[in-house]
């Protein structure tokens, strides 16, 4: 088949990843490089995990991070010393308290935390499908596999082609693959998504697929008759900070309903 000639995804966006400093919850989100403007003046997102909430600002060239808290005391640390100053000669009223950022409409993202191995048994002696998710980037495997999980499947994660081909000799009820999978620097990451499909359905396993991918989901891509041909039922954009329970409830589908 000809190669894929679109590049690995996060072109298009910015990924911003976060590790709480209140529960050490690391999550990532990934922001369009065409909204990155409408982040110059800051936004606010919280962790899913504890609440902890931060302050997100787009410089020009990065995103700052800060967590709300830090900023508070540092605007309160300044008001002080402001009404320090002015109380020296004369006393002063009460500073007014800290204004705080600017109020957004909040992102929330998902938290990764890693399934432990014996996990993975006890769902697959338990008699759970068992789902192969094909992913690079380890902190959305980690996201994935978790998600999932909680849910009552059986995950194999794989990080690239090689891994997916062995693991893929056992019973497979479902195929989850990142479309961008080449890797010029990994011998074992030598095929991407579709080019793995496709060598996975010639060694004879039939299972359905749903293939997920960083870059803007058009129709073009959606309705290529070769998907329907690798028994692809879906696709997932990773580029919003919800596809993971989206992805969750297209698994649910496609296991529950054929």
């Amino acid at each position: 088949m000809p190669e894929l000639k679109e590049k690995k995804a996060s072109a298009a966006k910015e990924p911003v990843e976060i590790k709480c400093s209140e529960c050490d919850t690391s999550f990532r989100l990934w922001i369009p490089s065409e909204q990155l403007s409408e982040w110059e003046r800051g936004s606010r997102i919280s962790c899913v995990k504890c609440g902890s909430q931060f302050f997100l600002k787009w410089t020009g060239a990065a995103f700052d991070v800060n967590p709300l808290s830090e900023l508070a005391k540092k605007a309160a640390q300044k008001a002080a010393e402001i009404a320090s100053r002015e109380s020296a000669p004369r006393k002063a009223a009460p500073a007014p308290p800290p204004a705080a950022p600017p109020a957004t409409p909040q992102v929330k993202a998902e938290p990764v935390r890693e399934t432990s191995a014996p996990a993975r048994e006890a769902a697959h002696e338990a008699g759970a499908e068992t789902i192969l998710v094909i992913e690079d980037d380890r902190l959305s495997r980690d996201m994935v596999e978790k998600t999932l999980s909680e849910i009552g499947f059986s995950i194999i994660p794989a990080k690239s082609s090689t891994e997916a081909m062995k693991a893929a000799k056992g019973k497979i009820h479902l195929i989850v693959t990142d479309l961008y999978l080449k890797n010029p620097a990994d011998a074992g990451s030598a095929l991407d998504g579709e080019e793995l499909l496709v060598q996975l359905r010639e060694s004879g396993v039939s299972a359905p697929a749903i293939i997920t991918t960083g870059k803007d989901i058009i129709d073009d891509l959606v309705l290529d008759p070769k998907w329907f041909e690798l028994n692809v039922k879906g696709f997932i954009q990773k580029g919003n900070p919800f596809w993971v329970e989206e992805l969750k409830l297209k698994v649910k589908e496609v296991l529950y309903k054929g």
